[in-house]
């Protein structure tokens, strides 16, 4: 039987916008647009640029990006600066249809500022199954915030060792993955996620790595894990909105939902930051992104590195 969220994903209809702004608005979501706590940088440059500065480039395949959301990381890398991923070669596979119709409409777009992207390309196929033969992939295949949609079993994260696996089987000498999640060294947990009348709902599960790199380490790949904030090099002492501040405003008026440095938020809604008591917290505080969680973006978000020994 398919797995429930593999399927919902796969019968997509639900808009990009609606999906990462009202059901699973991600890290990478909430610092698309330049920021702060980035140094100016938009989520895609700053991860990019910390990739490029572990010595890892796109080869000649470029990058493959598994679950591309609604195309941001592809933009950030074709018409902003991604280090030695600038106007790179760039590869979408996603399993939703309705993302790669976001993606497409992003990224083709020749009305765009840099204009329509010429490198990239999108292609509808699971990331349990990478259409790519063995020792092929000389690039960066990317994984940002996806593998929490992949199954767990019995207490293992099933997809997402799968997921190692294949990348195991198709990097080349050269070759290096980069995945990025919530989880830590402790045994998977499930998150049900819910909104947009019902139109979202699924279950996503925390990752435990140790999971990952005993999955890696046996295949033969170099592993190294670190904090995702210090692969992005991000200032963990900004102020600004999570996204439970900006569930209180948008009850009450229309704002982006962006997680908007705290003087931004007081100079466009002085009276209901007072009124709505947000909290506005620190990029490190356990309460960024969402004051409802067991921990926040620092102790919770990791980046595993994976490269072809």
């Amino acid at each position: 039987m398919e797995d429930a969220t593999r399927a919902h994903h796969r019968l997509d209809r639900l808009p990009a916008r609606r999906r990462f702004d009202e059901v699973e608005c991600t890290i990478s979501h909430l610092l698309r647009l330049p920021h702060p706590a980035l140094g100016g940088r938009r989520y895609g440059e700053a991860l990019l640029q910390g990739i490029g500065s572990r010595g890892i480039g796109p080869g000649q395949r470029g990058v493959l990006e598994i679950g591309g959301g609604a195309g941001h990381l592809a933009e950030a890398a074709w018409r902003g600066d991604a280090g030695p991923f600038t106007q790179s070669r760039w590869t979408s596979l996603d399993l939703s249809p309705a993302l790669l119709r976001a993606q497409r409409r992003r990224l083709l777009e020749p009305s765009q500022p840099g204009g329509a992207h010429r490198r990239w390309q999108g292609l509808r196929a699971d990331a349990v199954a990478l259409p790519l033969r063995t020792r092929s992939f000389d690039g960066l295949i990317l994984a940002n915030e996806m593998m929490a949609d992949l199954p767990a079993e019995r207490g293992r994260n099933a997809g997402a060792i799968e997921l190692v696996l294949e990348i195991a089987r198709v990097l080349s000498s050269g070759g290096a993955a980069v995945l990025s999640e919530f989880g830590g060294d402790f045994d998977p947990a499930p998150i049900r996620l819910l909104a947009a009348f019902g139109q979202g709902e699924h279950l996503e599960w925390s990752i435990d790595f140790r999971q990952l790199r005993d999955a890696a380490e046996g295949a033969g790949l170099a592993v190294e894990q670190l904090p995702l904030h210090e692969l992005l090099g991000a200032d963990l002492s900004v102020r600004c909105a999570s996204y439970t501040d900006l569930w209180r405003l948008r009850r009450f008026t229309s704002c982006e939902v962006f997680a908007a440095p705290a003087e931004e938020v007081r100079r466009r809604h002085p009276l209901l930051s007072r009124l709505l008591s947000l909290e506005l917290p620190l990029l490190g505080s356990p309460h960024w992104p969402d004051a409802t969680a067991s921990g926040g973006f620092a102790q919770l978000f990791r980046a595993l590195i994976l490269r072809r020994r």
